[in-house]
């Protein structure tokens, strides 16, 4: 049996998804799905008032996500502007 609150349990896999995605495709969507993934999960812990667990990982989400898309979309923006000319 788990104590865990269903709000934990749903965070955990929001949490779980952010972090898989940002390690298995890190310079492509999956950036951009765990980083709102991180961005959902940390509003979901500060909405609880701390009771919900997970801050790191929302942050890994954040971060790596972020780098993620800093490095693929402007590469892709500019495979798109180079095929229009």
């Amino acid at each position: 049996m788990t104590d865990a609150t269903p709000d934990q349990e749903q965070l955990d896999r929001i949490l779980s998804r952010g972090v898989l995605f940002s390690i298995v495709w890190l310079m492509g969507f999956g950036s951009l799905y765990a980083f709102r993934c991180g961005l959902r999960a940390r509003r979901l812990i500060q909405a609880s008032g701390g009771v919900l667990t997970g801050r790191g990982r929302a942050w890994w989400c954040l971060i790596i996500g972020a780098l993620g898309m800093l490095v693929w979309f402007p590469i892709f923006a500019v495979g798109i502007f180079n095929n229009l000319h």
